[in-house]
């Protein structure tokens, strides 16, 4: 059982009895089951109603939530390859990247057919999402051609935290883009055999408020369909009126980190190869907050919202992330800097430029890989 500190620690907000009175550290079960549902109720006592929060209340739910386990990340380590040596997520240092120059850009194919989108679920988790036959993903350092069956999200609380699972140089995202492949088009029970069997395309969405086009208007029609999947189990058809491909907008498919990983999930199987792209997409936040605020992890309308529902760090040990030959010798001499309110929304720090296509670059023409 994860400590109960660990649950409800306070770092940097004021604790009644000690408890968080502000949301941006509180640390919560999220969907996982029981502890997801304490921290909803602690909410309201504590958040809202903190006369309410008696000494006396706390010691019960203490007692009560004693006999409890939560079976999130921290107890994961006993399931499957959860305890292995090439576990994900990490956080990418640019620093400690290899630059590998036979490294270009990926090709997709179908991408763009809007109905290859079939069906969407929300599992309780993330909401799940099929995709139809056809979709292939193909290029340099992947020993085969893979074809995507589903792609997910992970998101934060919507407000406060971020919730994209990989970093990058210790920041992180407003939420991560999951597209699951498999290797010549084999099942996932096969692909779970092969130790390069999976290949999973990672895009970082942030939310910006000023965010415009095509991509920002198909996460709009996305962002509506989830009010048809509120609750755990329930299902949703597309109606082909967008498609993956502007979801993804017009992503820079030579500007990618790539390392050998694991799922996220248990069995947490070592089977990925990962391509996570360094350019995110914009998204307003009004698609950010949709997720936490309007899915449910139970099969209740009143239930626990599905919230931070990301993977801890993992350890990198002694692998190696490699970046694309298109995140080298690129100079920021040469690019003009962004409006301060975009390079806010993107978490850069204020000595970082940015490009007209949202390419995050390092000030110094030496630091070569930061996204």
């Amino acid at each position: 059982m994860a400590p109960f500190t660990h649950l409800f620690s306070c770092t940097f907000s004021p604790a009644y009895y000690g408890f968080c009175l502000g949301t941006s550290d509180l640390h919560c079960g999220g969907p996982f089951a029981f502890w997801g549902m304490l921290c909803q109720f602690f909410r309201f006592l504590v958040l809202r109603q903190p006369n309410m929060c008696s000494p006396s209340l706390i010691t019960m739910l203490l007692v009560f939530g004693s006999s409890f386990s939560w079976p999130g990340p921290d107890t994961w380590s006993s399931q499957g390859h959860c305890n292995g040596k090439r576990q994900s997520p990490i956080d990418i240092v640019t620093s400690s990247v290899r630059h590998n120059p036979k490294l270009g850009a990926v090709t997709l194919t179908g991408y763009n057919d809007t109905k290859k989108l079939l069906e969407m679920k929300n599992t309780g988790k993330t909401v799940d999402i099929e995709l139809g036959e056809g979709l292939q993903l193909s290029g340099p350092g992947l020993p085969a051609t893979y074809t995507a069956k589903a792609f997910h999200l992970h998101w934060g609380d919507g407000v406060h935290k971020p919730g994209s699972e990989h970093y990058i140089n210790g920041e992180r995202y407003s939420m991560e883009l999951h597209i699951v492949h498999t290797k010549n088009n084999t099942s996932l029970s096969e692909a779970l055999k092969d130790p390069q069997g999976i290949a999973v395309l990672a895009f970082f969405v942030q939310g910006y408020e000023k965010a415009q086009g095509k991509t920002a208007e198909a996460w709009e029609l996305f962002k509506k369909k989830l009010k048809d999947v509120e609750e755990k189990g329930e299902e949703t058809k597309f109606d082909g009126s967008f498609s993956l491909q502007d979801l993804l907008g017009r992503p820079e498919l030579d500007r990618y980190y790539r390392y050998p990983g694991s799922l996220t999930t248990p069995g947490c199987d070592e089977v990925v190869l990962w391509t996570i792209f360094a350019d995110p997409i914009l998204v307003s936040e009004d698609v950010v907050h949709a997720f936490p605020n309007e899915l449910h992890s139970t099969d209740s309308s009143t239930g626990p919202h599905i919230e931070n529902n990301y993977r801890p760090l993992q350890n990198i040990g002694d692998r190696k992330v490699e970046s694309s030959a298109a995140l080298k010798h690129k100079s920021a001499a040469t690019i003009a800097s962004p409006p301060q309110e975009l390079a806010e929304a993107l978490l850069v720090p204020t000595n970082v430029t940015l490009d007209g296509t949202f390419t995050r670059v390092s000030s110094t023409a030496e630091n070569t890989h930061s996204p």
